[in-house]
């Protein structure tokens, strides 16, 4: 009998280990099933919280403030003890073997957490979005909804410039913009005009002697988007590529009513087969945009670009302030001719809005607290979802590649 007890327990020792071992090596594969996809939703959902609570503050008047999450590391640890005792309990002719285990699994996330700040969220909140933008219609985006989001104005069809101010002094309106706008997307979606990009070169330089161009030069070159192109039989030039998004007609469309009450609205010549689009601001060797001259042409669409502040700011008209804050003035309020307060929201109709409540909402796809109020965007509004999407693409255009010089707060979790 003693010899079976000790049998018994050997091998169930032996299975303990196994176990163990077991556990350790599927430890990898495992983890990486059952957290990544939760570590994804968890970012997506607090990007967008930070995204909207950063709307609701600019409606408000206040700071918005940015906190990226560039790491996220995580640790699995796993460990395992095995224990055992011997002896006569009195219940039998022979000793009792007791042996037990334990397995520890961890999961120790650590977090870096990298507060934007000075000339970082200068270039990439404050620097209007060149027109190349405009291509994520070629991916899919709605032209409608992009055009309200990103521009001030399309050749002086004003979209409520106003709208962008963060405490707008007088009211505006943007319908004669969406007009525009509707004819775009009516030819767009009936394949009457197509966004394509052409790559042109223009000289940067005066002719430089060929035998003068080293190897050097030409790597250079090349890292700076330049390129040098042969001019007779002993001279080059240094050329620039540049992208030119253009607004292609499809010959069977030409003839259409709604390109030339377009033409009529941009104020550009009628039954041309592309127009070229730029827009307002371009930038140079500095920092910040300079103003083209103009006017460019009858073949030029010139567009007014917002910045992804202005675009936020825009949007942050589209939140519904409860009543309590705007009698008390908690809310900034602009006042129609008769005094009342003018309705911001109707700028932003069929883009965005922002419902708010005194309790937390039970479905919302992004919900956040701010000032005594829940403020969020419900789950059957798929527009409003759509366009706060679009904007963080749009962000994502304007991230800086420097480096980040700023402080990095990292915190691990569960320690």
């Amino acid at each position: 009998m003693r010899g079976l007890n000790r049998g018994l327990g050997d091998r169930w020792a032996l299975g303990v280990i196994v176990v163990c071992a077991m556990a350790s090596g599927c430890l990898g594969p495992r983890a990486l099933e059952q957290t990544r996809l939760r570590y994804n939703e968890s970012f997506r959902k607090t990007n967008d919280e930070q995204l909207l609570i950063n709307i609701v503050r600019l409606r408000y008047g206040d700071s918005p403030i940015f906190i990226d999450l560039p790491n996220i590391t995580s640790q699995f640890e796993v460990a395992s003890r095995i224990h055992g005792t011997t002896g006569r309990d009195g219940q039998g002719p022979g000793p009792t073997d007791l042996i037990g285990g334990d397995l520890f699994v961890r999961d120790a996330p650590t977090l870096s957490y990298h507060p934007r700040e000075g000339h970082e969220v200068a270039r990439a909140l404050m620097t209007p979005l060149p027109a190349e933008a405009l291509r994520f219609v070629r991916a899919g985006a709605n032209i409608e909804q992009l055009f309200l989001l990103l521009l001030n104005d399309a050749n002086g069809v004003d979209n409520a410039s106003r709208a962008v101010d963060m405490i707008p002094l007088e009211p505006d309106t943007n319908d004669e913009f969406r007009y525009l706008i509707s004819l775009v997307g009516s030819l767009h979606r009936r394949r009457a005009i197509e966004f394509a990009v052409e790559t042109r070169e223009e000289p940067v330089s005066d002719p430089i002697a060929q035998d003068k161009i080293e190897a050097q030069d030409l790597v250079q070159a090349a890292q700076q988007g330049l390129v040098f192109r042969a001019e007779g039989d002993q001279t080059a030039v240094l050329n620039r590529r540049k992208q030119i998004l253009m607004i292609e007609i499809r010959p069977e469309h030409r003839a259409a009513p709604e390109l030339d009450e377009l033409a009529r609205l941009l104020r550009v010549s009628p039954g041309l087969d592309r127009y070229v689009v730029q827009s307002k601001f371009v930038d140079d060797d500095s920092d910040m945009p300079t103003q083209m001259p103009s006017p460019l042409g009858d073949d030029h669409i010139v567009l007014n670009t917002r910045s992804v502040l202005q675009m936020m700011t825009f949007l942050s008209k589209g939140v519904v302030i409860p009543e309590e804050h705007v009698r008390c003035g908690m809310a900034p309020v602009t006042r129609n001719v008769d005094g009342s307060a003018y309705d911001w929201t109707r700028v932003t109709a069929g883009l965005f809005r922002v419902c708010s409540s005194r309790r937390k909402p039970d479905k919302a796809e992004v919900a956040v607290p701010y000032r005594g109020y829940w403020f969020y965007i419900p789950l059957e509004d798929s527009v409003s979802r759509s366009t706060l999407a679009v904007l963080e693409l749009l962000f994502s255009l304007q991230q800086t590649e420097e480096a980040s010089s700023g402080p990095l707060l990292t915190l691990p979790v569960g320690r």
